[in-house]
Parts: structure tokens; C-alpha cells; sequence
């Protein structure tokens, strides 16, 4: 793998793929590697093989082109199982976003519309874990990089001299950065489901719970949902059980949870009382924020004419959803959404700030 990996320093673009099982782990395992390298596809056994510092070198050299289909989270699951932080990236999903304006096109879709290939997808969900793989799963695992040269190619083609080149470079290049930054970045309590229905002060024993429970998915590599869904935490902060009967009246937690996990949410519970309780700036409900609707509907006028005058789809600038979240930030004083920064912002930062003004001065 070694010899392999260094035969590649000279290659100008590879296609790369991978596999991998999250239903019940915080962290996804990654269970298999596909690269091909226009020649030969190769299968990489994860669970066998660590990654060689020769491939990790390749996977982060931003001059050799990854071309990847939908990378998200294969950018996630090779930064947190690999510690690859890939660079280099060409997503062709998001290339074909940007010439066609159709937007989270499947591979298997993809490939049908410009090679003419059929690739069957009745693999998608098989155990990827599971040792042999059966001859079914690794076929269709080689043909996720198969046809990835080719379209790379026509989409290349496609791009090149077109106005929104550089939004896709950057966009690709955004990938890289913020699938590390999804990792690393510790998930915000304001965010989590019926948190506005808490009080200042009941809002700081939450973030306790909240924290608590960020830190044991990852030390236990489980889903949050499997420890405690949000719904219960809120429940558990408005009622500050201190019985396991009391804990068992909670429709959202599961009887699994309470064995577990029962001592850590009464000692956090314990502490809060004992301690001066923190008080946090409640959280808004958005259904109570005035001028919300009219102002995500002005700001919306804004991302068509900006998406128009660059040639590309307008929801694929900002979605509606990402929009109502900037308009609820403005009007709150809350953070913008991440994706709001990069080149979405380069285009949109003045024309949304004039808007923004009339609003923040009423």
C-alpha cells in the first residue's frame, strides 16, 4: 500500500470513495476505501489497515484532484477515523448543481444522464461492517469511482470560462474546511429542539445536561438520540427529577437511558441546586419574532436577483431554510448561520446589510 500510495505523488486527479456504518455510533466507522486511479480500482480495507502516511499525504495534497460524488460525509468519516483533512477536492454533485441548477443529484442518477451507464444502488444500506463482503457489495463499491473520470471530464469541460467557476472552487474548497469544522466545533444548546420553552434561569441547568450529554456520545461513541433526545433534556430540566420514578413519568426517555445514565443526571441536577444558578438569555421561539416572514421574504428577493446576475440557482446560494435562519439572526442579534460566511457572503454581504438596516433600527 505504501509503494502504491507513492506511485500516486505524480498523478494529476484520483477518484475516491468510501463506505461506512453510523446508525448507532456518534462517530462514523469507516469500512471501506475506493480509489481508482484511472487505471486500476482499488478496495482499501479500513478495519485491517491503517492509513499509510503515503496515502495521507496524497489525500491532503491540494494539487492532486479528489474527485468525490456528494462528499460530505465522506470528508467527515476520513477526518475523524483517518485523520485526513482532504484537499483538492472536486464534489461532482456540486458541479452538476452549479451548470444544471439541479441540485443533490444521486450518483447513480448522474451517471445514467452522462455516460449512459446504469449503476444499481440495491447496496446502499447493506452491512458494510461485516466481513467477506459479499462479490455483490464489492462490485458496486468499485463502480462508485468507475465512471468518475468520465464525468469529471464532462463536467470539467462544462465549467471551465463560466462566471460561477470560482463559487464552485470555492465551495469545494468550503467542504474541506467545514467538515473538520463539524467535528471540532461543539454543538450549540440553542439549537436543540424546545429549548425556547425554558426560562433563563432553568436554561443554564440544560446547558449542563446539554454539555454532559456532548461529551459522553463521543467518549461512548453513540448517537445523542440514544443517550437522550432533546425533548427529554427539556423535559428533565423543567421537572429536575431527583427519583428514578420521577424520570420514568418522561414519555422521551428510554427505560435504557435511566439505567444507565440515571446517577449522572441527578448529581448534575444536585450540583445546579447547590450551586448560584447561571442564568442564560432566553432562547426565542421563532413563531414569536415579528417581522420574520416579511423580512426572510425581502431577503429572499435578494438571494433571486443575486443568484440571477451570477447564473446560478438561487437555492443553491441560500436555501429558504438557511434564509429564514439569517433573518431570524438579524432580528434576534444571534450568530449567522455558518453557511453564511465564504463566497455566499462576498455576494450577498451588502445587498442583505441594506436590507438589514430598516429592520435592526425599528
Amino acid at each position: 500500500m505504501k509503494k502504491l500510495a507513492g506511485s500516486w505523488r505524480n498523478n494529476h486527479c484520483l477518484a475516491l470513495d468510501t463506505e461506512f456504518e453510523r446508525r448507532t455510533t456518534f462517530y462514523a466507522k469507516l469500512a471501506l476505501v475506493q480509489i481508482y486511479d484511472g487505471e486500476t480500482i482499488y478496495l482499501i480495507d479500513p478495519l485491517q489497515l491503517d492509513c499509510p502516511v503515503e496515502l495521507k499525504e496524497i489525500i491532503e495534497n491540494p494539487q492532486i484532484i479528489k474527485i468525490l460524488h456528494s462528499a460530505k460525509e465522506d470528508l467527515e468519516v476520513l477526518y475523524t477515523s483517518w485523520n485526513c483533512q482532504l484537499a483538492g477536492l472536486f464534489d461532482t454533485q456540486v458541479a452538476y448543481s452549479f451548470i444544471n441548477n439541479e441540485l443533490s443529484i444521486g450518483y447513480a442518477k448522474l451517471v445514467e444522464k452522462l455516460t449512459s451507464h446504469f449503476v444499481s444502488k440495491q447496496q446502499t444500506n447493506s452491512d458494510w461492517i461485516k466481513r467477506p463482503l459479499s462479490n455483490e457489495q464489492l462490485s458496486y463499491a468499485a463502480k462508485d469511482v468507475l465512471y468518475l473520470f468520465e464525468i469529471f471530464d464532462l463536467l470539467t469541460k462544462q465549467l471551465q470560462d463560466q462566471p460561477y467557476h470560482r463559487f464552485f472552487q470555492a465551495e469545494c474548497e468550503e467542504y474541506c474546511r467545514d467538515a473538520v469544522l463539524r467535528v471540532e466545533t461543539p454543538a450549540d444548546y440553542r439549537e436543540a429542539k424546545d429549548v425556547w420553552q425554558l426560562n433563563e434561569t432553568d436554561l443554564g441547568l440544560f446547558k449542563r445536561l446539554f454539555d454532559w450529554r456532548e461529551k459522553k456520545a463521543k467518549s461512548d461513541n453513540r448517537t445523542k438520540n440514544h443517550i437522550i433526545r432533546d425533548q427529554g433534556l427539556v423535559l428533565l430540566t423543567t421537572i429536575k427529577a431527583d427519583t428514578t420514578s420521577q424520570l420514568k413519568s418522561i414519555q422521551d426517555i428510554h427505560p435504557r437511558s435511566i439505567r444507565l445514565y440515571a446517577k449522572d443526571w441527578f448529581d448534575i441536577i444536585a450540583n445546579w441546586k447547590s450551586s448560584k444558578p447561571q442564568s442564560l438569555v432566553t432562547v426565542i421561539n421563532p413563531r414569536d419574532v415579528k417581522q420574520l416572514k416579511v423580512l426572510s421574504n425581502q431577503l429572499e428577493s435578494v438571494v433571486r436577483s443575486v443568484a440571477l446576475a451570477n447564473h446560478i440557482s438561487h437555492t443553491l446560494l441560500l436555501s429558504k431554510r438557511l434564509v429564514r435562519k439569517l433573518a431570524f439572526s438579524i432580528l434576534t442579534n444571534n450568530p449567522r448561520p455558518s453557511q453564511w460566511f465564504g463566497w455566499r457572503k462576498k455576494l450577498l454581504d451588502q445587498p442583505i446589510q441594506e436590507i438589514a438596516k430598516s429592520f435592526i433600527n425599528q
